[in-house]
């Protein structure tokens, strides 16, 4: 399986399973890129237009991929805390179960200089 493959299969399943974003992603398909490349170990920006540089994935890689899949739908935890990483503005953070995940809007705020 190819790795843009792997990220249309894994989109599918989300949307499937109706699991709510908004914690880094508002759909599907970027939910989905965000977790497989971050389980591949690739960056968030890997090209997924078929010039990647994985022309088809291990086994043990599509495996893993799809139980970090399977994690995110039945604990519908956000991706953010499977990754134990957000984005925020360009940066990583950590993040876990004990701090609320850093979103765009709270972002935006902060950068135009609605919030103090």
């Amino acid at each position: 399986m190819k790795l843009r493959d792997l990220v249309e299969q894994s989109a599918r399943q989300l949307q499937a399973a109706q699991v709510v974003f908004g914690h880094g992603t508002d759909n599907a398909w970027d939910e989905a890129a965000w977790l497989v490349l971050w389980q591949l170990g690739l960056a968030l920006d890997a090209a997924l237009d078929g010039t990647d540089t994985l022309a088809a994935l291990t086994q043990a890689q599509q495996s893993a991929c799809e139980a970090l899949i399977a994690k995110r739908i039945s604990s519908r935890k956000p991706a953010a805390y499977l990754t134990r990483q957000a984005w925020l503005q360009g940066f990583a953070f950590y993040v876990d179960e004990r701090v609320i995940v850093p979103r765009s809007l709270i972002a935006e705020l902060l950068v135009d200089g609605g919030i103090d």
